[in-house]
């Protein structure tokens, strides 16, 4: 069976791209920190400065008033957009999760809560990308704009994954050090 890569659609790509996403950050996080989750495992709570639970529930906030938004638009058609619903409720979801791994004291949950939070926000990109080209196909610097959005925070997040692995690699020289 062969696929034609060029028969996928905008909708289709996004979602192999969510999805690539997460699995390389999981796999890379479980390969590169496992050694650093096992031996800090269950210590005291971890004070994450860069995760809100907040922050995580007012974007989930947002997705789900945007689905509602998209929902009410095509209350005749839904099926017009059903691939922009599916990105909001994908947001909505992940987001929600985010919020509640981040309050587990251990530090696997807190990376998986960081990486949630970055798939919401990617995911609330990728609806308002499928929006702008499937229905104001003419707004070209909307679809630049969410575009060079995905692009730019696909980028930030590898070297926050980076930064990441350094800390990891610290902690296990430190760890040995002692």
């Amino acid at each position: 069976m062969q696929i034609d890569l060029s028969s996928l659609s905008l909708e289709q790509w996004l979602l192999i791209l969510l999805l690539a996403y997460v699995l390389a950050f999981v796999l890379l996080g479980l390969v590169k920190g496992r050694k650093y989750f096992k031996s800090y495992s269950s210590g005291k709570k971890v004070e994450y400065l860069f995760h809100s639970v907040d922050v995580t529930l007012t974007l989930a906030g947002l997705s789900i008033t945007s689905l509602a938004l998209f929902i009410g638009l095509g209350i005749e058609n839904l099926g017009r957009f059903s691939s922009i619903i599916l990105f909001f409720s994908i947001s909505f979801v992940v987001l929600a999760l985010s919020s509640n791994f981040a309050r587990f004291p251990r530090r696997f949950y807190t990376f998986i809560a960081d990486l949630l939070a970055d798939v919401g926000i990617l995911a609330i990109g990728c609806g308002f990308l499928v929006f702008f080209v499937n229905e104001l196909s003419l707004s070209y610097g909307l679809i630049l704009t969410y575009g060079l959005f995905i692009t730019v925070f696909i980028l930030l997040s590898c070297l926050d994954l980076y930064k990441y692995c350094k800390y990891w690699s610290l902690s296990e020289v430190e760890k040995s050090k002692k």
